[in-house]
């Protein structure tokens, strides 16, 4: 069951916790926990945090059920608002590094995706229902090799016949100028 602690934070502050959670798949509760972990000791407090807005640090059901109670802990003598600020801003670098190597890792597994979704495209062995899937693919080059394979299914050509993109259509003419429209 979900939690939550009420926060008044800088906007930005604000913004980067949830961009985070959100990029990690993460509770805000979670990520400010690791900020307030990571941040050097004693937590200074911060400069007059100027503008704030409302912030829910919630938790989810991967997070233990005392989360909330450690975070509160973890704030030291200053209020849990202004320890969360200074703990960001201290840590804000870190998770920035994060989340690039992270994005970094998500391109290398999309390429491979691709990779493999080009080659079973053009396989000549490739079974029916794959190449079915692979219409859907979010490539629109997979997909126009997908509408030039021979083996691939009438209804599986009429969906890339209307896709969005003119190059899988194309490909889908040229396939039947050629005279191999049905699989």
């Amino acid at each position: 069951m979900s939690k939550a602690l009420k926060l008044k934070l800088p906007p930005s502050i604000a913004e980067e916790l949830a961009l985070v959670a959100t990029a990690t798949a993460r509770s805000t509760a979670f990520i400010a926990a690791r900020a307030l972990a990571a941040a050097p000791k004693p937590l200074t407090p911060p400069a007059p945090l100027g503008p704030v807005v409302a912030c829910e640090l919630r938790t989810d059901e991967d997070d233990p059920a005392n989360l909330l109670t450690k975070l509160k802990a973890s704030a030291g003598a200053l209020p849990l608002d202004e320890a969360l600020a200074a703990a960001w801003t201290a840590t804000r670098d870190k998770f920035q590094k994060f989340l690039a190597r992270e994005a970094e890792a998500r391109k290398a597994e999309s390429a491979d995706e691709l990779d493999q979704a080009l080659a079973e495209a053009t396989h000549p062995d490739t079974p029916v229902t794959r190449l079915v899937a692979l219409a859907q693919s979010e490539y629109p080059r997979v997909r126009a090799l997908v509408a030039a394979h021979p083996r691939t299914p009438h209804d599986a050509l009429a969906g890339l016949a209307k896709d969005r993109e003119p190059y899988v259509r194309d490909a889908v003419e040229n396939r039947k100028l050629r005279g191999t429209h049905t699989a």
